[in-house]
Formats: C-alpha cells, sequence, structure tokens
C-alpha cells in the first residue's frame, strides 16, 4: 500500500482555518433556517389563528342558527386571507356547515388547534400547509368550530433568501477569516519551515555552524531556541571530538614511530644475532673440520689402545659440541620463524629404523636396549618432513638414553584412529616429578639444576621437538613417573599408499626369540606374532631368533631358518652341531630387515647373499671418482685431500674460483666440492659460470656441492641460489662426507672400514701460541711423513705471511670488506695448522669487521705479528723435537 504524501505544517495550517470557516458557516446557516423558520411559523400561526378567530366571531349567530347561507357569507372572506386555501365550519355535532376553497392535506402537514403549544419547526419546514382549528362560540358556548388551512409556499422562497444571506455574509467573513488565518499560519509555519531547512542542511552537510533567529517568545521560538543549544552542544562536542582525535593522531604517530623504532631496533637486533650466530657458527666448524675429520681418520687407523680411546675422546667431545651448535641455531631459526618443514609421505618403519642404528653404539656403552616396535599395516605411511621427523625421534630417544641407567628404550609406532600414527618413545629411566611435567618443553628447562650437573645438555632438545611436531600438524605430550620412565608422544597425519607389497602370511609356521634383551625380545615377538607365526619357548621351531648367548642351543626344525641378532663388531659363535646361520640381523634389529628378511622366506630365497661373519661397520668408498675440490685454504685442502683419500678417491685441486671454471672446463668431473669464499672469484659466482658454459656446450650439468661453515644468514642458502646439488657443512664426519658424494653423484658406493663417530675438542682458558695436537693429527694424517707435514707448515708459513700483508693493508686503508676476507683466511688456515693464538686473533678482528665494521688498530696488528712469530717459533721447536726423535 504507497502511504500518502504528507502535507506540510502551512497546507495544514490553512486546511484546518478553511475546515473550522466550514464548519462555523454550517452552524451559522442552519440557526439561520431554524430562526426563520421558528419566527415564519410563529407570524404564520399568530395570523391564521386571528384570521380565524375573526371569521368564527362572525360567523358565530349563523352557525348557531344552523344557518348554511350566512356561514357561507362569512367564509367567502377566505380569498382575503393570505396564503389561505381553505376553510370549513362545522357545527356543535361536527356535520360540516359549509366550505370555502380547496386543499390536499398529508397526514404529515402541520396542524394547530392551541395558539400556545410548540411548533415541530423541522416538521413545518417538510409540511406543504399550516392549518389552524378554532372554536365558533354564542353566547359564552361553543357551537361549532372552525378550520382554516392555509399553504407554506412562500417558506422555501424566504429560507432561500436566508441562506443566500447566510452565504454571502460567511463568504465574506470566510474571506477575512482565511486571510487572517494565512497570515497567522506565516508566523507559525515559516519558523517552522525554516527549522526544518536548517535541520535538513545539518543532515545533508553536517554543518552544525547553523544558528536561527527566534521570532517570536512562544513555544515556536523556544523550539528555535532548544534547537540553536541543541546544535551549540552538538559543535561544543565536536570540537572536543576532533581536539581528542588530533591528540589521539598524535599520540598514535608517537606511538606508530616508537613501534617502527622498535621493530627496527627488534630487526637489526636479530639481524645482529643472526649475523652473530651465524659468524660463530662459521668460526666454530672451521677449526672442527680439521679436527673431526682428523679424528675420523686418526680412528680407522691402527692404533695402540691408549691412543685409539684418546682418538675416541676427540670425536665424542666433538659431536657433543656439534650437537649444542646444532640445537642452538634450531632455535634461533624457530624464533626468528625462518624454520621450514617440507611434508612428504614418510615410512615410520625407515624413520624408526634410522633412529635406532644412529643411537644403537651409545645404548650399548650404557648397556642398554633399544627397539622399535611398528604396528602398522604395510601401506600406512605418515605425512611429515623427513628430515625433521628423525630429527624428533632423535632428539626423543637421545633424552631417554641420556636419562636411563638400566633397562632399555622402545619406539612405538601405531595407528591413533582411522587417519594418524601415533609415535611413542618410552624408557625405562629417572622419570620426571609431576610438578616439573609442564616446564620440560621449556628451553632451557630441565627437571631442575641436579639433573643438567648430573646428566649435562642445554635443555633446547625437548623445546626445539615441540616446535617442530607442532610445525608438522602435530603435538608433543609427555606422561611419566619418577622410577619408573617416561614416555613421549606425538601423533601425525597418516596417508595411505598405494602399490606397496602385503606383509607375508606365516600362518602354521611355529617361531621362537631366544634373545636376552628384553624390550628386543618384545618387539622381535610382536612382529612374528603379526605375520601370523605360532611363537613357541621351547623344542624346535620353524623360525628361530637367537642372540649370542643361545645360539649355540637353540632348536631348529629341519627345514627351519636360524637368524643370529648380534651387536656391532660382536662375532656369531659356532654352533655344537655345526650348523651355519642362515642371517645375522645387526642390532638393533630394524623393523625393515626383519621385513626383507622374512619376505625373502616366503619367496623360497636364501635369508642372506653374504658369508656370515661378525666385525665392523663398513664405510662407503667412491675409487675412481673424478673429484675436483675448490678452496682458497691450503690447510682446507689437505684436510680435505686426507678425508677423501680415506674414502678412496684421488682429486685434483685449485685455490680460486677462477682456476675452478678453467679446471672443470677442461675436463669432466664426476663432483666439484667448491668452497664459498674464495679470491678472485667466489665459489657461487664460480657455479653459475660452470652451469652456464655447460647450458651452452650442451652437455650434462656437473654436480657441484658447496663446502661452507655457515649453517644460518644469507651465506647459508646461497648455494641453492648458484644452481648447486647441496651443501657440506664444515665440520663434515667422513660418513657425512661420504653421503654427500653418494647422493650427488647417484654413484653405488663399495665398502671400506669406516671411522669413529665425531665431536669437540675441550677448550683452553688461554689459546696457546701452537696447539701441537694439531700438527701430530697432521703428522699422522700423513702416515709419519715429516716431508708431507714440512710441506704443509712451509705453505701455511708463506700463506700466513701473505694474507697479514694484505690484512695490515685492508686495515690501514679502512676496507672492512677486504680486512674481513684476510682475517678469514688468516683464522681457517691457522686453526687448522694449530696456531690457536693467532687464529683467534684473526676470528676476533673478522668478527669486529664483519658485525661493527670496524678496522684493527696498530696494537691488534702488533699482537698479531707476535702472535704469528710466536706461532712459527714453536713449529720450529716441535719440527726439531721430531728430528730428535
Amino acid at each position: 500500500m504507497t502511504p500518502r504524501p504528507a502535507l506540510s505544517v502551512r497546507a495544514k495550517l490553512v486546511l484546518l482555518a478553511v475546515a473550522a470557516i466550514a464548519l462555523a458557516t454550517s452552524v451559522m446557516l442552519a440557526t439561520s433556517i431554524l430562526r426563520d423558520t421558528g419566527r415564519y411559523v410563529e407570524q404564520k400561526r399568530s395570523y391564521l389563528f386571528t384570521t380565524a378567530r375573526v371569521m368564527a366571531a362572525a360567523a358565530a349567530p349563523a352557525v348557531a342558527e344552523r344557518e348554511v347561507a350566512g356561514v357561507q357569507q362569512v367564509i367567502r372572506s377566505l380569498r382575503d386571507v393570505e396564503g389561505g386555501i381553505y376553510v370549513g365550519v362545522a357545527g356543535a355535532d361536527g356535520a360540516a356547515l359549509a366550505e370555502a376553497g380547496s386543499a390536499e392535506v398529508l397526514s404529515s402537514d402541520v396542524a394547530v388547534s392551541d395558539p400556545a403549544a410548540p411548533v415541530d419547526l423541522l416538521a413545518t419546514v417538510g409540511s406543504r400547509t399550516l392549518a389552524v382549528e378554532v372554536p365558533v362560540v354564542r353566547g359564552g358556548a361553543e357551537v361549532g368550530r372552525l378550520r382554516l388551512v392555509a399553504d407554506t409556499a412562500d417558506l422555501p422562497h424566504l429560507l432561500w433568501a436566508a441562506v443566500g444571506g447566510t452565504f454571502l455574509a460567511a463568504g465574506v467573513a470566510a474571506g477575512l477569516a482565511l486571510l487572517l488565518a494565512l497570515a497567522l499560519q506565516r508566523s507559525i509555519s515559516r519558523p517552522i519551515e525554516a527549522l526544518s531547512a536548517a535541520m535538513a542542511t545539518v543532515r545533508r552537510d553536517h554543518d552544525f555552524a547553523v544558528v536561527l533567529e527566534p521570532s517570536s517568545r512562544d513555544e515556536i521560538g523556544r523550539l528555535v531556541e532548544g534547537f540553536n543549544g541543541m546544535i551549540a552542544d552538538i559543535r561544543e562536542r565536536d570540537a572536543r571530538l576532533a581536539r581528542h582525535r588530533e591528540r589521539l593522531e598524535r599520540e598514535v604517530a608517537d606511538r606508530t614511530a616508537d613501534y617502527a623504532r622498535a621493530a627496527r631496533d627488534a630487526d637489526d637486533a636479530n639481524r645482529a644475532k643472526s649475523d652473530f650466530l651465524a659468524t660463530m657458527s662459521h668460526e666454530i666448524r672451521t677449526p672442527m673440520n680439521g679436527i673431526l675429520v682428523m679424528a675420523e681418520v686418526l680412528a680407522a687407523e691402527e692404533l695402540p689402545g691408549r691412543a685409539r680411546r684418546q682418538a675416541e675422546v676427540i670425536a665424542r667431545s666433538g659431536a657433543s659440541l656439534l650437537a649444542i651448535i646444532n640445537d642452538i641455531l634450531d632455535v634461533s631459526k624457530i624464533e626468528a620463524g625462518r624454520l621450514e618443514v617440507e611434508i612428504l609421505d614418510v615410512d615410520p618403519v625407515a624413520a624408526i629404523d634410522t633412529v635406532l642404528r644412529l643411537f644403537a653404539e651409545r645404548a650399548a656403552e650404557k648397556g642398554l636396549d633399544v627397539a622399535g616396535r611398528v604396528l602398522l599395516p604395510p601401506d600406512r605411511l605418515v605425512a611429515a618432513d623427513p628430515t625433521r621427523l628423525g630429527q624428533v625421534l632423535g632428539n626423543l630417544v637421545n633424552n631417554a638414553l641420556k636419562f636411563t641407567a638400566a633397562g632399555g628404550v622402545v619406539v612405538t609406532a601405531e595407528p591413533d584412529g582411522d587417519d594418524r600414527v601415533r609415535f611413542a618413545v618410552t624408557d625405562t629411566g629417572i622419570g620426571i616429578p609431576a610438578d616439573k611435567l609442564a616446564g620440560v618443553f621449556e628451553a632451557f628447562t630441565q627437571a631442575d639444576q641436579s639433573t643438567t650437573r648430573r646428566f649435562g645438555g642445554t635443555g633446547l632438545g625437548l623445546s626445539i621437538a615441540r616446535r617442530l611436531v607442532e610445525a608438522m600438524g602435530g603435538a608433543l605430550a609427555v606422561a611419566s613417573e619418577v622410577g619408573r620412565g617416561s614416555t613421549f608422544h606425538f601423533s601425525l597425519p597418516a596417508v595411505v599408499a598405494e602399490g606397496r607389497p602385503a606383509t607375508p602370511d606365516a600362518a602354521g609356521a611355529s617361531a621362537r626369540v631366544a634373545v636376552a634383551a628384553p624390550f628386543t625380545r618384545a618387539a622381535l615377538a610382536a612382529g612374528l606374532a603379526a605375520r601370523g607365526f605360532a611363537l613357541v619357548e621351547t623344542g624346535p621351531a620353524d623360525f628361530v631368533l637367537a642372540d649370542a648367548g643361545a645360539l649355540a642351543d637353540a632348536a631348529v626344525a629341519p627345514d627351519g631358518a636360524l637368524v643370529a641378532v648380534a651387536r656391532p663388531g660382536e662375532r656369531v659363535p659356532a654352533r655344537r652341531d655345526g650348523r651355519r646361520v642362515d642371517a645375522v640381523l645387526a642390532w638393533p634389529v630394524a623393523e625393515g630387515d626383519l621385513s626383507d628378511l622374512l619376505a625373502r622366506r616366503a619367496a623360497g630365497l636364501p635369508l642372506s647373499d653374504d658369508d656370515v661373519a661378525g666385525g665392523a661397520d663398513a664405510l662407503a668408498g667412491f675409487p675412481g671418482l673424478a673429484v675436483l675440490v675448490a678452496d682458497d685454504s691450503e690447510v682446507n685442502r689437505e684436510v680435505a685431500d686426507a678425508a677423501l683419500r680415506r674414502l678412496g678417491v684421488v682429486a685434483d685441486f685449485v685455490v680460486d674460483g677462477r682456476e675452478a671454471v678453467d679446471a672443470a672446463l677442461a675436463r669432466r668431473y664426476d663432483l666439484i666440492l667448491m668452497d664459498g669464499s674464495m679470491p678472485e672469484l667466489d665459489g657461487f659466482a664460480a657455479a653459475r659460470l660452470i652451469g652456464a658454459a655447460e647450458r651452452e656446450r650442451g652437455t650434462a650439468p656437473t654436480p657441484i656441492v658447496a663446502l661452507t661453515a655457515h649453517v644460518i644468514g644469507a651465506a647459508a642458502d646461497a648455494w641453492r641460489e648458484a644452481g648447486m646439488v647441496g651443501v657440506l657443512h664444515k665440520p663434515y664426519t667422513l660418513a657425512a662426507l661420504a653421503g654427500t658424494i653418494a647422493a650427488a653423484t647417484g654413484r653405488t658406493a663399495s665398502e671400506m672400514p669406516a671411522g669413529a663417530s665425531v665431536p669437540e675438542p675441550p677448550a683452553d682458558d688461554a689459546a696457546p701460541a701452537l696447539d701441537v695436537a694439531v700438527v701430530d693429527d697432521l703428522l699422522e694424517t700423513a702416515g709419519g711423513a715429516l716431508a708431507v707435514v714440512d710441506r704443509i707448515v712451509g705453505l701455511y708459513r708463506r700463506r700466513a705471511a701473505e694474507e697479514i700483508g694484505r690484512l695490515r693493508a685492508a686495515a690501514e686503508a679502512g676496507e672492512v670488506e677486504a680486512l674481513a676476507r684476510s682475517a678469514h683466511a688468516l683464522k681457517s688456515m691457522s686453526a687448522n695448522i694449530g696456531a690457536r693464538a693467532l687464529a683467534d686473533l684473526a676470528a676476533s678482528i673478522e668478527r669486529g669487521a664483519r658485525i661493527d665494521g670496524a678496522a684493527a688498530d696498530a696494537a691488534r696488528l702488533a699482537e698479531m705479528d707476535a702472535a704469528r712469530a710466536a706461532a712459527e717459533e714453536a713449529l720450529d721447536v716441535w719440527r726439531a723435537g721430531q728430528d730428535a726423535a
């Protein structure tokens, strides 16, 4: 329904005035009609009654005598009666005596017999006649009655005349009243219209400066004054709000500037921290490279027991230091938000087996059992970052072994609902008090300080593990009981892989697990039962798993299989019946190895293709591989040469990027190991040039691996941008070098005796001029050939003098970048030769140049010359001692 248009106040006032005038006119008209009608009736009735009485008096004698002629004589005077139309006389008995005239009288016409009786005016208006009746009296006695009827035809004319006069008067009055009303409504509507227009302006323009002038002191004037007051209040409020907004804007601008400064300061601090960590990591890793590689080379040689133990101490200490450095760098990456995970489909069996092998030696040293239990179908994988998943499991197993003195550790993977896989690491260690559980995942936190003093560690491992699990879509939790052990667990999304072989069903076959280690025994029993084997405790079995203690007497069915479970380096004992074992499973038993062995059994294949024997592990070797090494440090080249020779590789060496490009284009190499920081042309630029040249020639790209001590900062990822296939961080182990070569070249490696695991040298309070142990290591690496050491020392003397000259020139010229490069080169070569004091001074100068942008002063340069002289003197003393020996 469409609403009617609204009328303005002015129109309403006009309509009100018109309505009032119309009403007044109507009232006046009605009053006039009634008044004139009443006057007419009164006059007409009075006239008729008077006439009727006169005629009655004149006719009385004739009526009394009933003389009709006399009566007619009297009533003939009807024609003289104004409006008279009928007169009739009746005797006392009511019989008509005489009549004159004629009239049609309706029953509704008015008839009056009593002159004093009231007359219905409205009935009179509708009546066509008015009749009166009077008695005819003779001698005081009524002798008859006379009826006189007159018409009222003149009444409408009278009324119309009255109406016309009334309308005329009303019209004049209405005109005057309308003019007055218009004048009055203007005095009312104009202020209201002005107020309405002002309100519309305020609403449209938001202009609160509008002020109206009151035109009167009445209600409208007070309304205008109220509007002005309201607008003034709003104007004042807006002014206050504007002032407040300006103040807030100034405060916000100030706060924003403060926050921007704080953000810049935080970014600067974060960059400084990252640069510091990158520099310190580089400085630590560069000398550690020589220590760890030489420790591995040394441990692989035939050494007396005491010397081997000393080499193992070096390796373990270096590994501990490297683990701490890696933890600190991981925390730094997490805090900086640069920790990245690459979600792939990961086989939980492979992840657990890798971790078990990694910690097997440590568990064996402590007399602990470690085992893995994978209670998943073969097609069940997890969505995770394989490297980070291994790091998490490694941290948890490392913690479990650290806090476990007896018993062992078991790593479990099992379904967690339909779409997740639950990993758990359970130990039989000291446990964690309930009030300490909430804090075990905080950085640098352990159960208490006595735990740190007793077991060591930084308290970073669990914090890092929790962050990594969260990044992969899980949550790390712990359940523990003091004195009984702990279980750390988390779950990750499950993935169903298609095309994986089903588990062989051994239904009907019997199996026996004769292994003393409880966790390994339980894991093997669960794995065999899941594959359909019926487990037996005594008597012959179709499939027997036995350790060295039970192998000699284990009962095997005639066509059964006998599998030995042997620890690293453990010889498989001979059986009394002369039977050879069918295969050997290395402890800790990998689920993947057990699955492969059972698959061979189900296929009817021999369980092992090799002669069964105990012994040391093997290290991959690459005899005949063509390798180019580019490094500007002579000492680093010697270290790389020693490590590569242990892997069966005789490499070519160049000293800068330009020579690396020339060599790579002159000969086809299987692999190039490229140092990142070199003079003339750095390794990353050299890699780009080599790649461009190979693309131009249309030849297959040569795998290039970066050698760098940078693990964080911009330099840590420069190898990716240069198109290199991988990176090998210093310090590297022989195993890491072998793995990098295998990954980069895709070559199948032969096996060579492996060295010991690696790690940290103890630090002295004051660095000596010469660390004799480093020079001794060089001599041992060279197989006792003093000529080789003399050549390395001679190269060092010459290169160190040249580098110090460049460093001094850069310091005097204020060239900070050149100063840092020279200090870095001097530090690296000095650390590898054992000139500890000079290496520390060079490291300090490099830090000042890279972080603070400061050049070395004369005092530092003099101190550096003194340290160099002391190192060369100490080298001479060492050489003289070798001659005397």
